[in-house]
């Protein structure tokens, strides 16, 4: 003996079987209208997933992209200055690590001092940088005139007052080593001369070494004055062990922990590929949302069309006793059939001309796995969305407005 709420669910589901197949023999009836209704929402769903699988490939390829040119720079500072700088056996240690080509001091002494040439004809701010031989070639810093950069590594009671100046400064200066044959070989510092041993050059991260002058930190401590602004060890590692070396260094370089060290390693993958990914992905939606609204609204348009071309038919169905909501239903209905069916064809031909674009490419196509399903649901909404007002003017069709049309 089957119970009342059987009985009432087994009504529901004859009454919605029969709604459905009334909007499917509807639809067919009137292929242009049908055709023209799954194409507005089917090219929608297909141009938002290909949108969105795109954008997800997109980000793979820059992910990739990033993890093969991670940052090669471990750099870590102290939290304060110090005079003294870094212990060089424990950079040494730093140094000597597999995946580390080179390390060393590149610090900032003064961010902004009075640098002028000898004459004093013109002067210009520069920043003053305290390095040493490990520090110039870890971040890539080139001698292009001059004297090697090994000098800097000369320590003594009684420094040589011997500095490398950018390439961009030695330019705007006039300056350059006294080798070249230049009349002007030497710098004024903060009111300190200092003869040019060379011009440098930096085209990378470092690039603002080519309008600074570089020092070594006897000849900042005795010549120049001060403590410094920062104490900066830089090293230059293998793509993608930057991270491993940090945490070395902040143990090794300050092993009693007085500076304390803080990792100040230039943003690389991660944060980089994180922001560009959700980007990317943002851009995707956002086109998938605003398709998805065009084929909405091309669904309203030939659901309006359609409600007016058929008044006759929908007046004659409330003459034989069709409700207002059942005809309402059966408008709505269509418009989810339509929709439904648009959505399964235009997920596979997103999908298709997704994978022809990543394959013309050379990209590795890359598909969220309930992606499909959720844009075909999305089609399905955007179509019921579509249909409610041509549903609710189809419901509002009087008898007698039928027979008058």
């Amino acid at each position: 003996m089957s119970t009342p709420s059987a009985g009432s669910a087994r009504s529901r589901w004859r009454a919605l079987d029969r709604l459905t197949r009334d909007a499917g023999a509807s639809l067919l009836l009137r292929p242009g209208h049908t055709v023209g209704m799954v194409a507005g929402i089917m090219l929608g769903v297909a141009s938002a997933l290909a949108a969105v699988v795109i954008a997800e490939t997109q980000q793979a390829q820059v992910d990739l992209r990033f993890d093969l040119q991670r940052s090669n720079h471990a750099v870590v500072k102290a939290m304060w200055s110090t005079p003294d700088g870094f212990d060089p056996r424990q950079v040494r240690q730093i140094g000597a690590l597999e995946p580390v080509e080179a390390a060393g001091e590149f610090s900032v002494w003064i961010e902004a001092a009075r640098v002028a040439g000898s004459a004093g004809l013109h002067a210009t701010s520069a920043p003053v940088l305290v390095a040493d031989p490990g520090g110039v070639e870890a971040t890539g810093t080139r001698v292009v005139e001059g004297a090697s950069a090994d000098l800097l590594g000369l320590a003594g009671p009684d420094p040589a007052r011997f500095a490398w100046v950018g390439v961009g400064l030695a330019r705007e200066l006039g300056v350059g080593p006294a080798s070249d044959g230049r009349t002007d070989a030497q710098i004024v510092v903060g009111g300190q001369p200092l003869s040019v041993a060379g011009v440098v050059d930096n085209r990378g991260q470092f690039g603002y070494a080519d309008r600074a002058v570089v020092v070594s930190r006897p000849v900042a401590t005795t010549v120049l004055g001060g403590e410094g602004s920062n104490a900066r060890l830089v090293a230059h590692v293998r793509p993608g062990s930057a991270a491993a070396v940090v945490d070395y260094m902040l143990r090794a370089a300050d092993p009693s922990g007085q500076l304390p060290l803080v990792d100040a390693t230039p943003p690389d993958g991660e944060r980089l590929v994180a922001d560009v990914g959700a980007d990317l992905r943002l851009i995707g939606a956002a086109m998938g949302a605003f398709i998805g609204l065009v084929g909405m609204v091309a669904v309203a348009n030939t659901l309006m069309m359609s409600v007016h071309q058929r008044q006759r038919e929908l007046g004659l169905r409330s003459a034989i006793g069709w409700s207002r909501r059942r005809i309402g239903l059966l408008v709505l209905t269509e418009s989810a059939v339509a929709g439904l069916i648009a959505g399964l064809v235009g997920s596979g031909l997103g999908l298709a001309a997704a994978a022809a674009w990543c394959w013309l490419s050379g990209w590795t196509l890359v598909v969220p796995p309930l992606l499909p399903f959720g844009v075909v649901l999305g089609g399905l909404a955007a179509s019921l969305v579509g249909g409610l007002i041509p549903a609710l003017r189809a419901s509002s069709i009087s008898p007698l407005t039928a027979m008058r049309s």
